[in-house]
């Protein structure tokens, strides 16, 4: 298996993981991933096979405000931020177990410590906390979560460098 940016032939893939993935938050359309995508093709990756098959995918971009970007919205263009919003991050069901998750987020901290990023944030929704947390997010209390994300939807960062 292989991590790289984010390809043309990948989005149906992409579409079909965030399909499986989310059954508490719908889906969001092609146009909102790739305006994630666009804005940062850098801390935005794909997991694929030696066939090249999508595995599991991670949309992360540059971010200032203190609360989390809405759903189902296209992203505007973004500042340049010392901060990264983690927007989704999926595997495939059929590919879990296989350190998929963990591996692209090792990816995206590399390249976030290459580009000076200080922390990342991400809304962790339908449970996913825990994971989160074993990735060495905590939780950030007191700001506003759209009700977008869904009930039990969770704020944390990672501070990468102090």
């Amino acid at each position: 298996m292989k991590i790289r940016e984010i390809e043309e032939d990948n989005w149906r893939g992409v579409l079909e993981i965030q399909d499986e993935a989310y059954h508490e938050v719908g889906p969001e359309e092609l146009d909102v991933l790739r305006s994630k995508q666009s804005t940062s093709p850098e801390t935005c990756f794909v997991c694929v096979s030696d066939q090249g098959d999508t595995l599991g995918y991670l949309l992360a971009h540059p971010w200032n405000g203190s609360e989390p970007p809405k759903l189902f919205e296209p992203l505007l263009d973004t500042e340049k931020s010392d901060s990264l919003y983690l927007h989704d991050m999926a595997v495939s069901p059929h590919s879990m177990g296989q350190g998929i998750g963990r591996a692209m987020m090792a990816k995206l901290i590399e390249v976030a410590e290459l580009k000076g990023v200080k922390r990342i944030t991400l809304v962790a929704i339908q449970g996913a906390d825990s994971f989160w947390s074993l990735q060495g997010f905590k939780m950030i209390s007191g700001e506003n979560i759209c009700s977008s994300y869904g009930d039990n939807a969770v704020l944390m960062e990672k501070i990468i460098m102090a």
